[in-house]
C-alpha cells in the first residue's frame, strides 16, 4: 500500500517510516522535517510547507491508499498552548476533505493523551473533556475527523502516549539530560504522583502497520502498558544523572495514564521498556566530542562574517608590523606588505572587504607619513602621495571585483547543479512510479483469467431464486471489480419503454427511479441491439456506459456506470462490462425461469405471493436498505369489509406497478412492497387505494421476516 505520513511530524518519524516500510508498504513523508541522515529503503521524503496551496495537488497526484496525519505525539505539554497544532488544524481539514475525491481509502489521525482532562480515565470508550488549551485544539481535530467525512473513507483516531527513542532531542529523557548538562532546573507540569507512560517509536510503528493493513476504523489507544509516575521516573533518571534537579510545578495533573484494550486484541505487545533502556536514553557525549563541539564556529553566514572581518583586522596588523620591521631591515623592506595585504584580502573575501582593507591601508600610509615628521596637508596637496593610495584603492576594488565575479559564477553553477539534481530526482520518481505501474499492469494481465473466474464464481454462488438478489450481488461485483462507485441497475419489463431502478451505489442518491427510454434514443437503439452504449460525445444526462442484460430474447435489465474516470474510459473497461453482463444474464434468466415454472410461489390464479415467497422477497429488499443501495416502503392493506383473495388481486392489479410486490403473511393480512419508494409517496398511494375501499398502513422497516 502507498502511505502518506504528514502533519506535525515527530523527530522519530524516520523510525516509524522505516518500520512501516519493512512491512511492505511504499512510504512518502511530506512536511518540514529534515531528511534522514541516511537513505531509507522504500521511504521517499518530500520537504514541503504544508500550508502552501500546491500541497493538496501533490497528494491528489500521489495515488495514496492511506493518509497518516500526525497532530500531537507528546503527553508532556511544552506549555506552548497548542500553537503548532493550531496552525496545522486548517491543513489537516483541507487534506481530509480533499482526500474524499482521491484514491485514499483510510485517513488516520494521530493525537495524544492531552485530549483528556486531568481527572479522566483515558480509555477508548471515554468521551474526552479537555481542560487545557492544547487539549481543546486536539479535541477540535478529532471532531473534524469524526464529523467531517463520508462513508467513502474509513477514519481512525489513534491516541498515543509520549513517544521516545534514543537520540530524539524532543523526548522526555533527552530534555532531562540536557537540563542536567546545563545545570538548570528541570520543570515538570504536575507532582510526583502525576501518571506518565512512554512508548518506543518502533513499537508505535508496529501498531500503525496493524491499523493500516486491517483498515481499522473508530478509536485506538497506544499505551506502553506499564505506567509509572513522575516520581518513579525521576528516581531512575537520577541514577544516571545525579546532578538532575527536577522542579514540580504542581497544579492539576493526570490521575491515570493512557489505557486501551483494542490494541492488545490485535496481538500488539510493545517490546521496549524505557526502564531497561534508561542508560542509553541518558547517554552523554564524550569529553573530547564536547571539546570539539565547543571549538566550532557559529553556524551559517554569521560565522563566516565574523571570520572574514577577523582576518581583515589581524592581517592588517601583521602587515603594519612587517612594514615597521622593514624600516630597520633592508631585506624586509623589499616588499610592500600593505599592498600585499590589500591584494590578498580583496582576492579572498571580495570587493567589500578589499575596499575596506584599501581604506585601512590609506589610513596607515597617512599615519606612517605623519609619524615620520610629515605634515598632514602634504598628503592632500602633494600629488606624490596620491599614487600609492590610489594603487591601494584600485587593487582592493579590482581584486575584490574579480573575486565577487568568480563567486557569482560559482553560485550560478551551484544553483544550476541543484536544479539539475532536483530534475534528476523528479525523473527518478517518475521512472519509479512508471515502473510500479508497469508491474501492476503486468500483474493484472497475468491474473485476468483469475479475475473473470472470481466474478463467475460470485455470480454462480448468487444464483438466487429472487431476481432482486441477483441485482444486489451484481452491484457489489461491479463496484469491487471495476473500482467504481457510480453503478446503477435498472429493470426492464417486456413490451415497456420504461426502466425502473432496482439498486444503485451509495453515492448515487439523486438518480431517477424510472427512465423513459424514448427520451434516450441514441442509447436505447444500442441497447435494443444488445450492444454496449459508450457516451464518447459526453451527452448531458446520459451515463458514461450502459449495457443490456438479455434473457430469452428480451432486455431484462440495464447496467449503467454514470461517473467514470479518464483512465477507465478504455476498451478494457468495455470488455469487462460485457463479461459481467454475460454472467449476470445467466443467473437472472434462471431466476426468472423459476418464477414462471414454479406454482407454489403464488396463490392459485392470483399474483399474490405466499408467506414463504413474500418473506424471501422482503428479506432481499431489507438487505438492500441496510447496505444503503436502495429503498422501499412496506404497507399493510386494511379494508372496511371482508374481501376475498380474487377480488383483492383484481383491485391491486389496477393499483400497483409491475415491479411492486404483493404478498400475504401468516397473520392473514395482505402486504404491498413498493421498491425505490419513500414515505413521502404514501399519501398519493393511500389515495389510490382509498378509492377502492382500502387503506395503507406503513410498516416499520425493521419488521421481522423470519
Amino acid at each position: 500500500m502507498k502511505l502518506l505520513l504528514t502533519g506535525v511530524l515527530p523527530k522519530s518519524i524516520w523510525t516509524i517510516a522505516e518500520r512501516l516500510s519493512r512491512g511492505g508498504h511504499d512510504i512518502t513523508v511530506v512536511g518540514a522535517q529534515e531528511a534522514p541522515s541516511q537513505k531509507l529503503n522504500g521511504v521517499r521524503h518530500v520537504r514541503m510547507d504544508l500550508e502552501k496551496k500546491d500541497t493538496m495537488r501533490y497528494i491528489t497526484a500521489g495515488g495514496f491508499d492511506s493518509v497518516l496525519f500526525f497532530f500531537a505525539c507528546q503527553c508532556e505539554d511544552s506549555r506552548d498552548y497548542g500553537a503548532v497544532q493550531g496552525s496545522q488544524l486548517d491543513v489537516m481539514f483541507e487534506i481530509l476533505h480533499g482526500s474524499t475525491s482521491t484514491s485514499v481509502r483510510q485517513f488516520i489521525l494521530i493525537t495524544d493523551q492531552r485530549v483528556f482532562g486531568s481527572a479522566q480515565t483515558p480509555s477508548e470508550d471515554e468521551i474526552p473533556v479537555p481542560d487545557t488549551p492544547t487539549g481543546i485544539m486536539i479535541k477540535a481535530a478529532e471532531s473534524c475527523v469524526t464529523c467531517g467525512t463520508t462513508d467513502k473513507i474509513k477514519t481512525l483516531i489513534i491516541r498515543t502516549t509520549s513517544l521516545y527513542e534514543p537520540g530524539d532531542p524532543g523526548s522526555f529523557f533527552a530534555q532531562a539530560a540536557a537540563s542536567a548538562a546545563r545545570g538548570q532546573a528541570w520543570q515538570l507540569n504536575g507532582t510526583e504522583n502525576t501518571a506518565c507512560d512512554f512508548l518506543h517509536a518502533e513499537d508505535f510503528g508496529v501498531l500503525l502497520e496493524h491499523a493500516v493493513s486491517l483498515e481499522l476504523e473508530g478509536i485506538l489507544h497506544a499505551p506502553q502498558g506499564a505506567p509509572a509516575t513522575y516520581g518513579e521516573t525521576v528516581r531512575l533518571l537520577k541514577n544516571e544523572l545525579p546532578e538532575l534537579n527536577p522542579v514540580y510545578l504542581g497544579g492539576e495533573h493526570r490521575a491515570a495514564a493512557l489505557q486501551g484494550r483494542r490494541a492488545a486484541a490485535l496481538g500488539w505487545v510493545p517490546r521496549h521498556d524505557f526502564r531497561q533502556e534508561i542508560s542509553q536514553l541518558c547517554a552523554r557525549e564524550k569529553p573530547e566530542e564536547q571539546h570539539k563541539r565547543g571549538l566550532r564556529l557559529p553556524a551559517g553566514k554569521l560565522g563566516w562574517e565574523i571570520l572574514k572581518w577577523a582576518e581583515v583586522i589581524l592581517l592588517g596588523l601583521l602587515a603594519a608590523w612587517l612594514t615597521q620591521l622593514g624600516e630597520t631591515n633592508a631585506q624586509l623592506a623589499a616588499v610592500d606588505y600593505i599592498l600585499l595585504y590589500v591584494i590578498l584580502i580583496g582576492f579572498v573575501h571580495g570587493r567589500t572587504a578589499g575596499t575596506t582593507a584599501s581604506v585601512l591601508a590609506c589610513i596607515w600610509y597617512g599615519y606612517n607619513f605623519i609619524r615620520h615628521g610629515g605634515a598632514g596637508s602634504d598628503l592632500v596637496y602633494n600629488t606624490d602621495h596620491w599614487l600609492p593610495m590610489s594603487i591601494y584603492l584600485l587593487c582592493g576594488s579590482l581584486f575584490g571585483y574579480a573575486r565577487d565575479r568568480q563567486r557569482v559564477k560559482v553560485e550560478l553553477l551551484q544553483k544550476e547543479r541543484e536544479e539539475l539534481q532536483r530534475e534528476k530526482e523528479f525523473v527518478e520518481d517518475i521512472y519509479q512510479s512508471t515502473y510500479e505501474d508497469r508491474n501492476q499492469l503486468k500483474e493484472q494481465i497475468y491474473h485476468y483469467r483469475d479475475s473473470y473466474g472470481r466474478i463467475y464464481q460470485i455470480t454462480r454462488e448468487l444464483d438466487s431464486l429472487q431476481p432482486v438478489q441477483v441485482f444486489l450481488s451484481t452491484l457489489h461485483v461491479l463496484e469491487s471489480t471495476l473500482q467504481n462507485s457510480s453503478v446503477a441497475i435498472y429493470e426492464c419489463k417486456p413490451g415497456s419503454d420504461y426502466i425502473r431502478l432496482v439498486v444503485r451505489s451509495r453515492e448515487m442518491q439523486q438518480l431517477p427511479r424510472s427512465l423513459n427510454m424514448l427520451d434516450y434514443a441514441p442509447m436505447y437503439e444500442r441497447l435494443k441491439e444488445g450492444k454496449l452504449f459508450a457516451n464518447h460525445t459526453f451527452m448531458n444526462g446520459y451515463p458514461v456506459y450502459a449495457l443490456p442484460v438479455i434473457a430469452e430474447g428480451d432486455m431484462m435489465a440495464v447496467l449503467m456506470l454514470w461517473n467514470v474516470s479518464f483512465e477507465q474510459q478504455s476498451m478494457y473497461m468495455e470488455n469487462l462490462l460485457s463479461v459481467v453482463a454475460g454472467l449476470v444474464q445467466s443467473a437472472l434468466a434462471r431466476a426468472i425461469h423459476y418464477h414462471r415454472e414454479v406454482d407454489d410461489l403464488y396463490y392459485e390464479n392470483t399474483h399474490i405471493l405466499t408467506p414463504e415467497a413474500f418473506r424471501s422477497a422482503l428479506g432481499v429488499y431489507q438487505t438492500i436498505r441496510q447496505r444503503r443501495t436502495g429503498d422501499h416502503v412496506l404497507v399493510r392493506l386494511q379494508a372496511d369489509h371482508a374481501m376475498d383473495m380474487e377480488l383483492i388481486d383484481r383491485y391491486i392489479g389496477k393499483l400497483v406497478r409491475s415491479t411492486d410486490v404483493v404478498g400475504r403473511l401468516d397473520d392473514g393480512c395482505y402486504y404491498v412492497l413498493f421498491p425505490q419508494a419513500t414515505t413521502d409517496r404514501i399519501p398519493a398511494i393511500d389515495a389510490r387505494f382509498h378509492a377502492y375501499g382500502m387503506r395503507c398502513e406503513v410498516i416499520s422497516e425493521d419488521v421481522s421476516v423470519g
